[in-house]
């Protein structure tokens, strides 16, 4: 062997020592699993996580070629951007594990997962695919309240207030056995009423509320009432080690002030004092006749007819010199003499 041939020998062989060797690459090379949570076949299962809690993925990767594998990478779109951790190389004929820890938001997330890997010496990639995810359960409770002070009118009964307590599904699963309370009312057992259920709301739905009432009286004063709700979605959902997690109770709360003001009071009608006229009636020493009843004043400067009781004689002006008149004015008959 030539002396040029040996060194071009032992060059590729360097070459190739420091790659990795080529042979046996191609399709199926690669080959990738992925658990969720412990779960190995969340594509057709996807394991229920409450949200807020771990996620966390394992994707398994197996080089059967003849190569290695650089700059090793996974593709998932169901987990957080820069969230996957992979080694850098991947030997041939070797496994390595990738992982993602990330909390769950709501909602089913099953989407395809890619993996990647270079080999150097041939300039190729090689590639795996699978599916994977989980479903983030969602639940929540949600609790308002609004009040209504009813005041009688004058001489009504006591003061009333009417609570009426919106509860709401704010998951995405149903709710059963809603129950809702208020501590702050002291509410009889049984109350509020809620659509014909004492107090409890059997089933409700994602996205859907209900009403529950109450009314009580209640004495004038400040108030403060304080509504309580809880339930369940019965969900149980699986820890980051496949582990079963009971669905816990949910619940939620709502507070309102409000004032019950004393009713108006009728007022009291008064009694006149005794010996005072009554409304109406004329005072003490006024005439009490009407005009032409007998007895009553005659206005000032009238004078009564003649003959009237009461009228005053007729005084002749000529008395003591014969020489009057009648009353039609004609002179008087001369009085006899002696």
């Amino acid at each position: 062997m030539s002396a040029g041939l040996l060194v071009a020998v032992l060059l590729a062989s360097a070459l190739l020592e420091g790659s990795g060797w080529a042979g046996g690459v191609g399709d199926g090379n690669l080959r990738l699993s992925v658990t969720v949570n412990g779960r190995a076949d969340s594509d057709v299962r996807p394991p229920e996580v409450r949200v807020g809690a771990w996620v966390v993925k394992r994707y398994r990767l197996l080089n059967v070629s003849e190569a290695d594998l650089h700059r090793v990478r996974v593709l998932d779109p169901g987990a957080p951007a820069g969230s996957v951790r992979c080694p850098a190389v991947l030997p041939a004929a070797e496994e390595a594990e990738c992982t993602a820890r990330f909390r769950a938001v709501a909602g089913r997330h099953v989407h395809p997962v890619r993996a990647e890997g270079d080999v150097s010496s041939l300039r190729t990639r090689l590639t795996a695919t699978a599916r994977a995810g989980y479903a983030g359960v969602a639940g929540a409770l949600g609790l308002t309240e609004e009040v209504l002070v009813t005041t009688p009118g004058t001489g009504g009964g006591g003061a009333s207030a009417t609570v009426t307590y919106t509860v709401t599904n704010r998951g995405n699963l149903p709710l059963y056995t809603v129950r809702v309370e208020d501590p702050g009312l002291a509410l009889a057992p049984g109350a509020p009423d809620c659509g014909g259920r004492g107090g409890t709301v059997a089933v409700l739905a994602p996205d859907t509320s209900a009403f529950c009432r109450t009314t009580v009286r209640l004495r004038p004063g400040t108030y403060r009432s304080a509504g309580r709700a809880s339930g369940s979605d019965r969900a149980t959902t699986l820890g980051t080690g496949g582990e079963r997690v009971t669905a816990p109770l949910l619940t939620a709360g709502a507070s309102a002030v409000f004032v019950v003001r004393e009713a108006p009071v009728a007022p009291v009608p008064r009694t006149p004092a005794p010996g005072a006229p009554a409304a109406g009636a004329p005072a003490a020493g006024s005439s009490a006749g009407a005009a032409g009843t007998p007895g009553a004043s005659a206005g000032a400067g009238a004078v009564p007819a003649p003959g009237a009781p009461g009228a005053l004689a007729r005084t002749d002006t000529n008395a003591g010199t014969g020489t009057g008149t009648d009353a039609a004015g004609r002179p008087a008959a001369p009085a006899a003499p002696g």
